[in-house]
């Protein structure tokens, strides 16, 4: 099993300058010098560590804010590829009804037919759910346990692999999705650069992802759920828009992202982050009536980012 032991100071991922300020101190107790080692667990999509997170500084150039040291892009890749999430599965039907939002808003935009490619695309469940609307899909997933799922779905191609290895022709696809993946990119910069290869003229990439710029950010502060070890790079609308029309987009809408939880899994994630009232949330978890509800979450700061190729 592949151990995230070493934690590197970077540059700003944005402007490249070394000039920084901490904005939000660490919530952990792990230094640069002896940090925590890390497996997978950690990099769930249903990770219960949130909130729980090194220095995150703001860079003195850009305003940019990202995690600072974070661990090399190389060691992310490797233990990405190793993850597996069970408990993904158990919410495919949440996701499903989050997707079907999300592909409203593109069909505002651009509609099937077309060829649509999702980027980090997990268990299939978007690309299934594109499909399912009239898209020609393909997938590219690190980890080999979801890239497996997925394939097993018979709806597109899914490569297994890094998009430095990706072999496709230049302006395949009207649409490309980024859905919770920006955050984890140590160098947002080369997969703008890669995805702009990949579109078509005037083709859509959709990006979702928090803002720390958001009423939620302003309130938690560093108690912020989706701060995060795995989440090195947090952006604002102003270093989104700075981002994508350096690597050749224009925005189009930022849209609030629509999250909807089975209820027994939004009282397990509040299960892990109360000091107090555990036994009344397991009890409530252990109610099938309850459990099985589904709740729209919102006033988290996550949006859709919507941009169009130049």
């Amino acid at each position: 099993m592949q151990i995230l032991k070493n934690n590197l100071y970077v540059t700003c991922p944005l402007c490249g300058s070394n000039q920084y300020s901490v904005r939000y101190p660490a919530t952990t107790h792990e230094s640069p010098d002896t940090p925590i080692e890390k497996d997978f667990n950690y990099f769930r999509c249903t990770s219960h560590y949130l909130s729980q997170h090194g220095d995150i500084v703001k860079c003195s150039q850009c305003g940019m804010i990202y995690n600072n040291p974070q661990p090399s892009s190389q060691e992310l890749v490797d233990i990405y590829k190793e993850v597996e999430d069970p408990l993904y599965l158990e919410e495919s039907e949440a996701r499903v009804r989050t997707f079907k939002h999300s592909l409203e808003q593109i069909h505002r935009i651009v509609s099937p037919p077309g060829r649509l490619l999702d980027i980090g695309c997990y268990t299939g469940v978007f690309i299934e759910t594109a499909a399912t609307a009239g898209w020609n899909v393909e997938g590219v997933e690190l980890s080999a346990w979801a890239a497996k799922i997925a394939k097993e779905k018979n709806i597109g191609p899914i490569h297994n692999m890094s998009m430095d290895r990706l072999d496709i022709p230049p302006e395949s696809f009207q649409v490309i999705t980024l859905w919770d993946v920006i955050e984890h990119l140590a160098q947002p910069s080369e997969m703008l650069t890669s995805i702009h290869r990949l579109l078509k003229p005037g083709g859509i990439l959709a990006i979702s992802t928090h803002m720390v710029d958001s009423l939620a950010v302003r309130i938690l502060g560093k108690r912020y759920p989706f701060f995060m070890d795995m989440h090195v790079v947090h952006f604002s609308r102003k270093t989104t828009r700075r981002i994508l029309e350096d690597n050749g987009y224009e925005v189009v809408s930022i849209k609030s992202h629509r999250r909807v939880l089975r209820m027994g899994y939004f009282l397990e994630k509040l299960y892990h982050k109360v000091p107090f009232g555990k036994g009344i949330i397991k009890w409530l978890t252990s109610k099938k009536c309850i459990s099985n509800l589904f709740i729209q979450v919102g006033l988290l700061g996550l949006v859709n980012i919507y941009a169009r190729k130049k």
